[in-house]
């Protein structure tokens, strides 16, 4: 029979865990994936579910270091090891490596606000640190494309965390957790408390308090980080140092370093960094100015109420709120030399700020106007601390009659950053201390005075609000051919508010080296949608959907989807859903927005060194002409579970994206100048300075993959012994590079980001008596290396190595209302495998981190 094995890999009843027998259906209960209630435990579509008790057996701590773990969050998701992001401290998930743009995020099946920044500047996501871990009761993801049913950013599914509805007194629990190299370690409190039973009582009132307070680790804190020298690696390099401590550059093909370096640098040969510039260079160690992982402080609080003004009305009604702080080293102090700019208000571009030192000046050896390059350690490094405010309140009424159940709900969410950095430098003070000889480039100690006028500390808001109103039925009103039809229909009106900033020291031209990313935009969405399911035969089940979306800035978008199940026998199940979805422009993309960054582009025609790597900045602004990104979605099924302890599943995917929303490929504007004039701006010695780009509708990207489930239960004595394990394969991942180009392949290569062609999750669990223990095997693979080449990396690997990790649960109840456990996450304390497309850190932060071996033990406490 398809019983409980299947709640777990597919569609999940909201039923207390501890008081769901296997193969007992709990009533009529509404899933993800439909709007319609249901007996049945494995419904139409995929859906993974992740209950209470493996949440706490996982040793996660939060919900992105959970849903991070999971194999379909396959890459293109980050968190906040990305320490130079514009969305900085922030989290997200990516199924299928679509990018957190194309995963929907919801609470209790209603949307919440994005992060008030942009991810890359250009990707609006739910920031999953805003979201308490403790307050869930459990997790569903819709595995497939769900536009019909909840409108955009659902392309690649959906995930729906579900608020624990029923808490019986008070329950407190804490943790601690130290790595065992040391650098870092992590506390975390909780308190739940519950009043009232819906059955009896008529109410209900839960209350989920949990507080984390995390320390930082820095690079310098890590034997694999420490010195930033990789060279003892296939292909690696001096990739954590640079070679911008003190140096002329009057003739930029043989640059002069200072006679004297300057405190924290020491004189190099160029040649140690793969160059092939003559002499040597003041070059200095950039390990410890760079965070590995921010420290953390976050209280998130839930209160969420029930009422039963009678048998047929309900009331409810949800606060969420968190606070959270994080800090970093995002890099080391400034390096000024070619291309310096500041930001000019009146023209809204960049504006040269020559790095020249005058004649006579006292660090200018020469008689002439001499360039130059420094970097101002002096000032410390630049440090960011991000504080954000997160807050959803929900309020709403259900109602059931003997055919039609209804429900009304009005939602407003808000999230609000405000992001501090210190130790950037005051354009105009540096000009000054050019101008006037009055700081000392060789030791810095000596002029006080100029080294303070220099620093500059900079504050940077963002907000995005979330307002809207729904309402549907719901009902099975007929009987047809085998079985009722049920019908589901529903309206929603929405509003969707960004507005991100930046300092007033960048718009003030103060800022030497700003980036910026200003977003101001408002929409309207209104939404009707309809949902059917009809019983053929006795056997099939055929769901059919739709729903039109109305957007005040690109129009309107119609996304159907056809959904059938087959049971031939009580051992199969098969499964197709075919859909199409959308992806609304976000409000960076579509609406008034610019954005400055920098990055690096191979140069061919640069004067000093043809085919090399020169830094670069970025213009981009958004585009009102925008159309939504489209999508064909298809999965099929499979699942055989011939008795409640075994089970095995497959589902497969096929999602095609077109009119994919992107910038130009800046390396194409920049080696085909002649098809983008006015785009490319050089100096005097034409050397690369600036490239202008836009956002446009370009391209198609098509994946394909599958994900294999299973699970197996035996007695073995007096113990339980569980098998389980979730595997998933990325078979393809083709998109082309730059518009107009062929589709190139990226599954299990770097080329859009890491994506291993496996993943995989295999945990084998033992309950006897009071104990009970968990040891679970993940499993990344290895990728094509396709960002760097061995022209630049000398004796490069073609491949990444794959990664696998232990992660050890033990708990114990044998107290009366306690629980004791201890977790170990990395046993082996492996590190991750060593990709030199990284940079200074020898890794892909989307997949790994350097954390090592992690240690925690906790208790939890009921009254």
């Amino acid at each position: 029979m398809l019983a409980t094995p299947v709640v777990l890999a597919d569609d999940a009843v909201a039923a207390d865990p501890a008081t769901a027998a296997p193969g007992v259906s709990l009533g009529a209960v509404q899933v993800t994936g439909t709007n319609l209630k249901r007996t049945d435990e494995a419904g139409v579509n995929p859906v993974l579910v992740i209950d209470r008790a493996q949440i706490e057996k996982s040793g996660k701590v939060s919900v992105s270091d959970l849903l991070r773990s999971l194999t379909v969050n396959s890459g293109n998701s980050f968190n906040e090891q990305y320490t130079g992001s514009f969305a900085a401290g922030s989290a997200g998930v990516s199924l299928r490596g679509l990018s957190q743009k194309n995963t929907l995020v919801l609470v209790n099946g209603q949307r919440v606000a994005s992060y008030g920044f942009a991810q890359e500047t250009q990707d609006n996501f739910v920031d999953l640190n805003a979201l308490p871990l403790g307050a869930i009761e459990r997790i569903e993801i819709l595995k497939d494309g769900a536009s019909a049913l909840y409108g955009s950013d659902a392309i690649a599914g959906v995930v729906n965390l579900i608020l624990r509805r029923r808490i019986e007194g008070i329950e407190v629990d804490g943790s601690f957790g130290a790595a065992t190299e040391g650098g870092i370690n992590q506390g975390k409190v909780g308190l739940r408390a519950g009043i009232g039973d819906p059955d009896s009582d008529g109410y209900s009132l839960r209350f989920s308090f949990d507080a984390l307070k995390r320390g930082q680790l820095n690079a310098d804190e890590r034997e694999l980080t420490r010195d930033g020298d990789y060279r003892d690696q296939p292909g690696g390099k001096l990739a954590g140092w640079s070679t911008q401590g003190g140096g002329y550059l009057s003739n930029p093909r043989a640059p002069v370093r200072f006679d004297t370096c300057p405190n924290g640098t020491v004189a190099r040969p160029y040649a140690d960094f793969g160059s092939p510039l003559p002499g040597e260079a003041c070059a200095f160690n950039t390990q410890a100015f760079r965070t590995l992982l921010p420290d953390a402080q976050r209280y998130q609080a839930s209160l969420a109420g029930d009422v039963w003004f009678n048998d047929n009305l309900q009331g409810y009604a949800e606060l969420l709120y968190s606070q959270s702080r994080n800090g970093a080293f995002f890099g080391p102090p400034l390096s000024v030399g070619a291309g310096l700019r500041a930001y000019d208000a009146a023209s809204g571009r960049l504006v040269d700020v020559p790095a020249v030192l005058p004649p006579g000046h006292p660090a200018n050896p020469y008689g002439v106007a001499t360039p130059f390059e420094y970097t101002f350690l002096d000032l410390g490094p630049r440090y960011k601390t991000n504080y954000s405010q997160f807050q959803r309140a929900l309020v709403g009424l259900r109602g059931k009659g003997e055919v039609w159940d209804w429900e009304v709900a009005a939602n407003y969410s808000q999230s609000e950053q405000r992001e501090y950095v210190r130790n950037f430098v005051n354009r105009y003070a540096f000009e000054q201390v050019l101008a006037d000889g009055s700081y000392d480039f060789s030791n810095p100690a000596s002029t006080p005075a100029p080294l303070d006028a220099l620093r500059l500390s900079t504050r940077r808001p963002g907000t995005y609000r979330l307002a809207s109103v729904n309402a549907k039925v719901s009902g099975f009103p007929w009987q047809l051919w085998a079985g009722d039809v049920g019908v589901a229909a529903g309206v929603e009106f929405r509003r969707e508010t960004q507005d991100a900033r930046t300092s007033p020291q960048v718009l003030s031209g103060t800022e030497l080296r700003p980036a910026i990313n200003l977003i101001d935009g408002t929409r309207d969405v209104s939404a009707a949608f309809v949902e059917l399911s009809l019983k053929p035969f006795e056997t099939v089940e055929v769901q059919l959907a739709g729903r039109g979306d109305n957007y005040s800035d690109f129009g309107s978008a119609f996304s159907p989807k056809l959904g059938v199940r087959w049971q031939p026998s009580e051992a199969w199940l098969l499964r197709l859903n075919a859909s199409r979805g959308f992806r609304a422009p976000s409000l960076p993309e579509i609406a008034q927005s610019t954005t400055i960054s920098y990055g690096g582009v191979i140069d061919p025609f640069d004067p000093v060194q043809p085919g090399a790597t020169r830094g670069v900045t970025v213009l981009r602004a958004g585009n009102p002409d925008l159309q939504p990104e489209r999508s064909s979605n298809i999965n099929l099924g499979a699942l055989w579970a011939p008795n409640a302890d075994t089970s095995l599943g497959i589902d497969v995917y096929r999602i095609e994206q077109q009119d994919l929303i992107g910038s130009d490929s800046v390396q194409k504007i920049v080696s085909n100048p002649q098809q983008y004039p006015g785009r490319v701006t050089r100096d005097a010695q034409g050397r690369l300075q600036l490239v202008e780009n836009r956002y446009t509708n370009q391209g198609t990207l098509t994946t394909t993959g599958f994900d294999i489930e299973g699970r197996k239960r035996w007695s073995v004595g007096n113990s339980k012994v569980t098998v389980d394990g979730t595997w998933t394969r990325l078979l393809s991942f083709k998109q082309p590079e730059a518009e107009g180009e062929p589709a190139q392949e990226g599954a299990g290569g770097n080329r859009f980001g890491a994506l291993p062609k496996w993943r995989g999750i295999t945990s084998l669990g033992v309950v006897r008596g009071d104990w009970n223990a968990q040891l679970s095997w993940r499993y990344v693979g290895g990728y094509e290396q396709q960002v760097v080449g061995a022209s630049s990396n000398p004796g490069l690997q073609a491949k990444v190595d794959d990664s696998h990790r232990f992660d050890l649960y033990v708990g114990y109840e044998g107290l009366r209302n306690t629980t004791l456990y201890a977790s170990v996450q990395n046993l082996a304390d492996s590190q991750p495998p060593f990709d030199p497309a990284g940079g200074a850190l020898p890794y892909d932060i989307s997949q790994y981190d350097a954390l090592g071996r992690f240690v925690t033990v906790g208790f939890k406490y009921k009254f």
